[in-house]
C-alpha cells in the first residue's frame, strides 16, 4: 500500500475530479436516456457494461437515439441536480493556489453545459498548466448536438486500451510531472485505473468498492463537504 499523503490542500497540488456521479448528482447519461424512455440504450449499456463493446461503442450507438433539438436537450439538463457544495470545494482550491481538472468519460456538451450552471466557463484540460482560474480545465469525449442525434469523437482515446473513450491515465501521467501531488475524486469504472496512481484518493459507489477489494487506500465522501473536512 502506498504510503499516506493526506495533508491540508497546497499549492502545487493537482485534483483530478470525475464530473458524473461525483460533480453531477446522477450519471447524466443514463439520466437523459431515462429521461427520454429510451429502452434500446439501457440495451446497449448491458452489453457494454458485459465487456462486449467498448464505451466508445456504447455511447455512440446510445446518443445516436437522442434526436431532439439543443435547446430542447438543454432545458433537459436544466432538470438534472448538480452537487451545490462544489462551488465551496472549487473556492477552497483557488484561495489554497491548488488546480483542478475534470476529467470524464462523458460528453463535453453536458459538462460544459452544466458547469455553466455554477457561472464557470470551461477549457481544454491542458489550461491547467496555465495555473489560472478564470475557466475550469476539462478533459472529455467531444460531442456535437444535431437534430438527428448527438455525434461524438473520442479525440483522449488511448491507442492501447479501448476500455475508455477518454484516457484519464494518460491525462494523469502526462501532467503529473509538473505538481507535487494528485488528489482523485471519483466513483465509477472509469474512474479504477487512474485511482491507483493518485497519492490521495476520494472515492464513493463503485470506486470505493473497487478499492475495498484492492485494497487501496482511500477517504469515503459522499459530497464534497466531505472532502473539504479532509482538506482544509
Amino acid at each position: 500500500m502506498k504510503p499516506d499523503r493526506t495533508q491540508p490542500l497546497a499549492d502545487n497540488d493537482l485534483i483530478f475530479c470525475d464530473f458524473d456521479g461525483t460533480i453531477s448528482v446522477i450519471d447524466t447519461g443514463i439520466a437523459i436516456i431515462d429521461a427520454l424512455d429510451l429502452d434500446e440504450a439501457w440495451e446497449i449499456e448491458y452489453i457494454w457494461r458485459r465487456g462486449e463493446i467498448s464505451s466508445m461503442e456504447c455511447l455512440r450507438r446510445q446518443f445516436a437515439m437522442v434526436q431532439m433539438p439543443a435547446d430542447s436537450l438543454h432545458a433537459l439538463l436544466d432538470t438534472f441536480p448538480l452537487h451545490e457544495d462544489f462551488r465551496d470545494f472549487f473556492e477552497l482550491i483557488k484561495a489554497r493556489r491548488a488546480h483542478l481538472v475534470v476529467v470524464s468519460d462523458g460528453l463535453d456538451f453536458y459538462v460544459d453545459y452544466l458547469l455553466g450552471r455554477f457561472g464557470y466557463s470551461t477549457c481544454e484540460g491542458d489550461r491547467v498548466l496555465d495555473r489560472q482560474y478564470d475557466c475550469i480545465p476539462r478533459f472529455a469525449n467531444h460531442a456535437t448536438v444535431t437534430d438527428h442525434g448527438v455525434e461524438i469523437e473520442f479525440p483522449h482515446q488511448c491507442d492501447t486500451c479501448s476500455q475508455c473513450g477518454n484516457c484519464k491515465v494518460a491525462h494523469l501521467f502526462r501532467l503529473r510531472p509538473e505538481f507535487e501531488r494528485v488528489i482523485y475524486l471519483g466513483d465509477g469504472f472509469s474512474d479504477m485505473c487512474p485511482a491507483k496512481y493518485a497519492d490521495v484518493l476520494f472515492a464513493k459507489d463503485h470506486l470505493a468498492q473497487a478499492a475495498e477489494t484492492n485494497g487501496m487506500r482511500y477517504h469515503p465522501f459522499e459530497s464534497f463537504e466531505d472532502v473539504i473536512a479532509v482538506l482544509q
